[in-house]
């Protein structure tokens, strides 16, 4: 996207709408995280971007001044929204780390079916090693009140002796992101690796939920079940 040149002014999500512009804005937007989830960011031109949203390349560069500023409202504006509806459920949920564990998979998945570039720009632009948007969610994440709250719970729950003391609670929602946006992003390639694979959204959330509440032995502790 080198077509977008920095300024000299003060970092922002990009200009604020005027009248109707935020219609427009709100389909670019929307058209980025497609197109960089398909493509990835380094391969998307604003051109691109602009076609797909129905608007001209100069509106482009009216809402924001820099690739920066692009980049700084897809992480506030299309991730951080899906961040606060995983976590704020969470917040009043009963007390018990299974059933918060379980609800937030639940959440996952159905933020993943309404939001589908969320897997793919995910693995492109965050996991990857240089990938361009992974600084910024990971200074987010590292801000984010529902994540310290969640890893508190995860130490409680390790005190009295309800889950595996040898649990990272620092990084147990790296792995349960893992587990289910890792799977749809790749979903794609699997019958390529084993052709009789025919895993679809529903499974896959069965199976992660199996595998965390059950593990691989087959039980699990009373009470834990949630309808979240």
């Amino acid at each position: 996207m080198s077509e977008l040149h920095p300024t000299k002014k003060p970092a922002r999500a990009g200009r604020r709408p005027r009248g109707n512009d935020t219609e427009g804005r709100e389909r670019l937007l929307d058209a980025a995280v497609r197109l960089f989830s398909e493509r990835g960011i380094a391969n998307t031109t604003v051109a691109q971007v602009a076609a797909a949203s129905n608007v001209t390349a100069a509106m482009v560069h009216y809402w924001f001044d820099s690739r920066e500023l692009l980049l700084d409202a897809v992480v506030d504006e299309r991730f951080a929204p899906l961040m606060r509806e995983i976590w704020q459920p969470a917040e009043g949920a009963p007390r018990g780390v299974l059933p918060l564990m379980e609800g937030l998979v639940r959440r996952l998945f159905a933020i993943s079916e309404k939001s589908p570039w969320l897997p793919s720009l995910w693995l492109r632009e965050i996991i990857q090693e240089g990938g361009l948007l992974r600084e910024r969610w990971l200074r987010r994440i590292r801000q984010d009140r529902g994540g310290a709250a969640f890893r508190t719970e995860i130490a409680r729950a390790q005190g009295r002796g309800d889950i595996n003391p040898e649990i990272e609670p620092d990084i147990l929602f790296i792995s349960l992101l893992g587990l289910v946006l890792l799977p749809l992003a790749t979903a794609g390639s699997w019958h390529l690796v084993i052709p009789e694979t025919q895993v679809d959204r529903a499974a896959l959330e069965r199976h992660v939920i199996a595998l965390l509440m059950n593990g691989m032995t087959g039980t699990r502790p009373p009470h834990t079940r949630s309808n979240p």
